[in-house]
């Protein structure tokens, strides 16, 4: 039986008596001495001395050293964690050095001395990969519960029955430590914002912990408040001057994006628990608004203009906000529902909130999961003395059926936001004196049979989603799509289409008149609902539905009596199809120029089988979505040659799509533009 040698002290020839003497010592080793000096002289002492089977320990303890360098830049604060990551480094280093020098004969069992190994370096990997995750980010503020269940379950407790050698300080005291000091270093940075951003900032106070918020709401109500402003032509969007300060907060470490799986773009952000408790400090410094000793925003506004709709475990604060006969509403500016799911107001209480500016009633988190519902829609009639409104969201709330007509009143709104009012049927018919509205969004409203002729009207509108084309009605007056076309400031519009309207491409056609429409989606109504089992009645609803199929495919051959635009059309930047009742894509798409088309998503097209589009296929395409596409067939080479400037891919149950290098996510995304994401 063959017996492992080990090296000598005459091969260990890298390492000083100095260095073994200093090992064996109670002082501590600072990190750069680890990672730059013993770490690597040790991982090239093990690729010599262990044979390929235990090679992972290479790979181990590389990980090690990078989670080192990465403890090196943040710990410089946190003392504490450089002596108990010195621990176990230096027992397993002293430990193999010992073992290294004894001398062969000693029988020193190779199992043995690899489980040895083994443990303790899986033991170091889950203590130092575990500093490194928890603590905290751009500022480098430590937000790590050395207390919680989370961090003691996490992996320190080996096979063996090995328990962390250290005692976890006091949970209160290092709260209070790690609060106070991320206090000041946020009040530093906090000081050297402008007026605008520090605003802007403070907003975050009034959301949960740990809240991931759309970064939509956060810049209308920043064009509400007045923060920022949405101008009616030339310079920044709203959303563009909106981004600008969030770029801002994020680069200074306030707040973090929250990416959906590997998408370079983000449409969330959150803030981290520490930070979220200083800017509640300054918030409450700057009388932005009130908390209560828990430091949940509250409905009092006697020294604030701002007041807060929460339910906490201790009650809800809408009965006392309005019920409570001594508050004087005139005072409210703001008017926040945080999380009240059940809203109850009387039909006069809006009338005396003549100076509000912001009404964020609504859904205001990136998930649907939270609901919000009223009684009914009664209470919106006192809406006609607001004239000072200008943002207005109603998003998500179920049992409002109409839009009364007090709404045409408000000559100062900008941003109506009707999201996913699933109950919704009727716009007011006077919408078109709402000179200043920027943003209606009426996305998820599938009861609104038509739309108002006052839409054409709106002259500053530059978002338009849930616009209906669907069948006329005898003697009802409603806004075709080529109304719109001269609203010179409108460029995103979402449209939804009832695909049993033989005359709806015709409609369609209109979209060359657009001229600054950079953002385009199309949705057509479903031949059945997801809900309804696949069966034989599945079949017969798409054999009714031949006819109408058969319809729009002689549509795409244009018709010589239609006038063609000679002015140059519309150029989109994004297009978005879902639905499309269609085998191919659609006709009309030739007539809008592509020429600078970076993202196409298409979505849930039953019939659809060819992503090729008529006369001329957009050649700068750089994202691609295809989800729900059961008869798409195509391979990956052809995608490529289709769409050569391809740099992220997003493929989701399209089963004929085959062998394409996407992730367990059904993403791929281009290894250059990868690397420029990191």
């Amino acid at each position: 039986m063959s017996r492992k040698t080990y090296p000598t002290s005459s091969e260990l020839s890298y390492v000083s008596l100095d260095l073994l003497s200093y090992l064996e010592s109670e002082q501590t080793m600072p990190f750069h001495i680890f990672a730059d000096v013993v770490m690597p002289d040790f991982l090239h002492h093990l690729s010599k001395f262990h044979p390929a089977s235990e090679s992972d320990l290479h790979g181990k303890l590389e990980e090690i050293r990078n989670d080192l360098t990465y403890i090196k830049k943040a710990c410089g604060r946190v003392k504490q964690w450089e002596d108990k990551v010195n621990k176990e480094i230096k027992e397993f280093i002293i430990q193999s050095f010992d073992d290294a020098f004894k001398d062969g004969t000693e029988a020193l069992e190779n199992s043995r001395r690899t489980n040895f190994l083994q443990d303790k370096i899986e033991q170091t990997r889950s203590v130092v990969s575990v500093l490194k995750n928890q603590i905290f980010s751009p500022l480098e503020l430590s937000s790590v519960n050395l207390d919680s269940e989370s961090f003691k379950r996490s992996s320190f407790s080996m096979k063996d029955g090995y328990q962390m050698p250290f005692q976890l300080p006091d949970q209160n005291i290092v709260n209070e430590m790690i609060r106070e000091r991320s206090l000041k270093e946020i009040q530093v940075v906090y000081n050297d914002l402008d007026v605008a951003s520090k605003m802007c900032l403070l907003c975050f106070s009034v959301f949960p912990e740990n809240a991931v918020i759309k970064k939509k709401v956060l810049v209308h109500w920043w064009v509400g408040e007045g923060f920022i402003d949405s101008p009616s032509s030339g310079g920044k969007t709203a959303e563009e001057t909106g981004n600008v300060f969030l770029k801002e907060l994020i680069s200074k470490g306030f707040i973090e994006p929250v990416r959906k799986k590997r998408r370079a773009s983000s449409e969330n952000c959150k803030m981290q628990p520490w930070v979220r408790y200083a800017v509640i400090e300054l918030a409450k410094t700057a009388g932005f608004l009130c908390f209560d000793t828990e430091g949940n925003p509250t409905a009092n506004f006697c020294s604030s203009r701002r007041a807060c709709l929460v339910k906490t475990v201790k009650g809800s604060s809408l009965r006392k906000f309005t019920y409570g006969f001594d508050l004087d509403l005139e005072k409210v500016r703001t008017l926040f529902n945080v999380n009240e799911p059940h809203l109850d107001f009387r039909v006069d209480f809006f009338s005396k909130m003549k100076y509000l500016r912001v009404l964020q009633l609504g859904r205001w988190q990136a998930s649907a999961k939270q609901l919000v519902e009223v009684e009914d829609g009664g209470f919106l009639k006192g809406l006609k003395n607001m004239k000072l409104l200008r943002y207005f969201s109603l998003r998500g709330i179920s049992r409002i059926t109409e839009i009364p007509d007090s709404i045409c009143r408000l000559s100062n709104l900008r941003i109506l936001n009707l999201n996913g009012c699933h109950n919704l049927e009727k716009l007011p018919a006077g919408i078109g004196s709402l000179k200043l509205l920027t943003h209606l969004d009426m996305s998820e409203c599938y009861l609104i049979s038509h739309m108002p002729k006052g839409l054409a009207l709106l002259s500053q509108l530059q978002v338009l989603k849930g616009f209906v084309i669907r069948k006329p009605r005898p003697r009802v007056q409603y806004c075709k799509l080529a109304d719109l076309a001269k609203l010179e400031n409108l460029r995103k519009l979402g449209i939804h289409v009832d695909r049993t309207h033989d005359k709806a491409e015709d409609e369609l056609r209109s979209l060359p008149e657009f001229k600054r429409l950079r953002s385009l989606s199309v949705a057509w109504s479903r031949i059945y609902n997801s809900s309804t089992p696949r069966n034989e009645s599945t079949i017969q609803r798409i054999v009714s539905m031949k006819p109408i199929i058969n319809k729009i495919s002689s549509l795409r051959t244009p018709d010589p009596t239609t006038p063609v635009s000679k002015s140059p059309p519309a150029s989109l930047e994004k297009l978005g199809l879902q639905y499309f009742p269609g085998p191919t894509m659609p006709d009309w798409l030739k007539l809008l120029d592509l020429q600078n088309l970076k993202k196409l998503y298409v979505r849930e097209g039953e019939l659809l089988s060819d992503l090729r589009m008529a006369v001329y296929h957009p050649q700068n395409v750089r994202a691609l979505r295809l989800k729900y596409l059961p008869q798409l067939q195509m391979n990956w080479v052809e995608l490529q040659a289709l769409f050569p400037k391809l740099s992220y891919l997003e493929k989701v149950k399209c089963p004929k799509l085959c062998l394409f290098p996407c992730d367990e996510n059904g993403e791929w995304m281009r290894p250059a533009a990868e690397a420029e994401q990191a």
